[in-house]
């Protein structure tokens, strides 16, 4: 939908996250004789627009047009019944795409590792002359750029996003597929078609999957457009290091990047790169000096001893897995719990079996099943579980039950609301903990 269509109407912007401040503004400034409101169900509203805070219900009606953030199930009643009245629902991502058709977008998206995905490629494209646009997902509205003078944007998509969005992708690339946000599309087979839609933006464009994950290759090997990336001949992962057909590039130890799955990543970022006009020494080159994303197995300071870990963007029991490999050389003391919603620990129990925590630290809300799953398991000793109440009783608790030169993992396996806004709150929370404690063990 075009910005002209949106004269005259009303409209509802739905949520107040980063979407919904960026599509206000946009709005506001490019028509400023629309007539907005801010719509939330939870949390605050600004007090400059008209609107409510409370439960949409039938209310939406009374709209010409629902800007849908992403946090917005596209299945709410309120959506649905709106819908139904002639109301048109829209993708704010989907206005920038349809007044910046010129600008070739490549579209990435995966049940874990497309943040760092999506961002080491966008390095490697600048490392190789280009001028680039990180957007999307990873906390940079599509829709505040408008105006934008690049050669790429690099687009890093969730399932909440690619449900609805109407787009034209120029390439694809796909990193991991595995049960996830199964609260909010209500099925494994919701979540996994949002997810593939990613398919029908690139049309029998180029879509590179991760060959190395057999469920993401089974499910998408019917697709037009398919290339199998992170395999041989082309870059491709073999155990810690990375190769080029039968060539060394380069080992893990020489990345900023921790855990051998960000060595998938960078295959499939280096395989895209490469189509894309990128030279091989330049963008290798590129790829060492790449800085670790925030929150995502970040190393703290080394405080009380110990080395601690921020893996607070692990929101799924397949991710707090994935940090737990990244380190199955330490004795680890986990920090887990969050958001209540249906997960499968499996996973976890399966590597730890073999592998016992040094400890297990239990948050709210789910903290305390995933510890009884973890014990009757034998994955941790029953005297070595402590639960607590917030982060700051997490730090001091796993100081005083973690082995000697071992590692301190916040890697939750669970979403952060209700306690936090996002996955990054939390983890600037953890951050501020572990600072806290050791000011006050060191006073």
């Amino acid at each position: 939908m075009r910005l002209e269509q949106f004269d005259g109407k009303r409209i509802a912007i739905l949520g107040w996250g980063r979407e919904g401040q960026c599509a206000a503004a946009t709005l506001s400034q490019r028509l400023p004789d629309a007539k907005l409101s801010v719509l939330v169900e939870r949390g605050p509203r600004p007090a400059h627009w008209p609107g409510w805070t409370g439960s949409f219900d039938e209310r939406l009606e009374q709209f010409d047009i629902l800007l849908r953030s992403p946090g917005v199930p596209v299945d709410h009643p309120a959506l649905v019944a709106a819908s139904r009245t002639g109301v048109s629902i829209v993708n704010p991502a989907s206005i920038w795409f349809s007044q910046r058709p010129d600008v070739p977008v490549i579209g990435v998206t995966g049940s874990k590792g497309k943040s760092t995905t999506a961002s080491l490629l966008a390095h490697l494209l600048q490392a190789s002359g280009y001028r680039v646009l990180l957007a999307g997902n990873i906390g940079e509205p599509l829709l505040g750029h408008l105006d934008l003078n690049a050669d790429y944007v690099v687009l890093e998509l969730s399932s909440y996003q690619l449900t609805d969005l109407d787009a034209v992708l120029t390439m694809g690339l796909f990193t991991r597929l595995f049960d996830e946000h199964l609260d909010w599309h209500g099925s494994r087979a919701a979540y996994f078609a949002s997810k593939l839609r990613i398919a029908d933006l690139l049309a029998g464009r180029p879509l590179l999957v991760n060959a190395a994950d057999p469920l993401l290759l089974d499910c998408t090997r019917r697709i037009e457009g398919l290339v199998q990336a992170n395999r041989w001949p082309e870059f491709h992962r073999r155990g810690d290091s990375l190769w080029l057909d039968d060539h060394l590039c380069l080992d893990l130890a020489e990345l900023n990047l921790t855990g051998r799955h960000n060595l998938d990543n960078a295959a499939l970022a280096l395989a895209a790169a490469r189509r894309l006009g990128g030279r091989t020494e330049t963008l290798l080159e590129a790829l060492r000096s790449f800085r670790p994303l925030a929150h995502r197995l970040e190393p703290l300071a080394r405080q009380a001893g110990l080395d601690w870990v921020n893996d607070s963007i692990s929101t799924s029991p397949h991710a707090t897995r994935a940090a737990l490999e990244s380190l199955a050389d330490r004795p680890i003391t986990l920090i887990v719990g969050g958001q209540n919603r249906p997960a499968d620990w499996q996973p976890v129990l399966e590597w730890c079996r073999s592998r016992p925590l040094a400890a297990l630290v239990a948050l709210p809300d789910t903290g305390r099943v995933v510890a009884e799953v973890l014990r009757e398991g034998g994955c941790v000793a029953n005297n070595r579980i402590c639960q607590v109440d917030n982060l700051g009783e997490a730090v001091a608790a796993a100081a005083t039950l973690s082995a000697e030169n071992g590692v301190v993992l916040l890697s939750p396996g669970a979403p952060s609301f209700p306690r936090f806004q996002d996955f990054e709150a939390r983890g600037d929370a953890f951050r501020q903990a572990v600072a806290d404690y050791s000011d006050r063990s060191t006073a």
